[in-house]
């Protein structure tokens, strides 16, 4: 990454995390790297643009971190329950992550931007793995397939990507539920 895209690039995390997207602005984010406004545009086409970079890294660190601090060898509801609470409770005070959760705008572009990065994050590497684990320990249903697990895996994901859509107060609950439906279906 170019120097001045650095700058920026920093200078817009610092700036998402302390206010949110919507008080940001690219002005802001300029003099923040001690760069002209035009600059911004020789690397970005738009602060959302910027943001979805700025986003993509933060949630990759989060990812990282929850799954650094959980026992993959666990039985598989309390890994999973583990992972989601952790993402949750690490989105909670970050103003990035949360634009996920509270901007449908950012959401479908954040969706439709990372589509077919999905193989490549975290935490569906760890997903394969952990299949991989429970299929060789026996724990998979008789009848389950390991592309039919990761399938309703999946669907979470998507699910996710939609979430502004459902009409819940309860976002994580829903979320938990379909969690404990999914591993009922797919552990013996």
């Amino acid at each position: 990454m170019d120097d001045k895209q650095q700058r920026l690039f920093t200078a817009a995390r610092d700036l998402f995390l302390a206010n949110g997207f919507k008080a940001t602005s690219i002005a802001d984010i300029a003099a923040r790297a001690n760069v002209a406004v035009g600059t911004f545009y020789n690397f970005y086409d738009a602060k959302s643009s910027i943001f979805l970079a700025v986003y993509n890294a933060e949630n990759e660190r989060v990812k990282r971190a929850i799954l650094a601090n959980v026992d993959l060898t666990a039985d598989p509801a309390t890994v999973l329950r583990t992972v989601i609470r952790q993402i949750f409770t690490q989105s909670a005070d970050n103003l990035i992550l949360q634009e996920w959760f509270q901007n449908p705008k950012l959401n479908r572009q954040i969706a439709q931007a990372n589509q077919n990065v999905v193989a490549d994050s975290v935490v569906y590497a760890t997903l394969l793995t952990l299949i991989d684990r429970w299929q060789a320990q026996g724990l998979l249903a008789p009848t389950m397939t390991k592309a039919r697990a990761v399938s309703l895996f999946n669907a979470l994901t998507v699910m996710d990507f939609h979430q502004s859509e459902i009409q819940t107060d309860d976002y994580f609950q829903v979320l938990n539920d379909l969690i404990t439906g999914i591993l009922k279906v797919v552990l013996k």
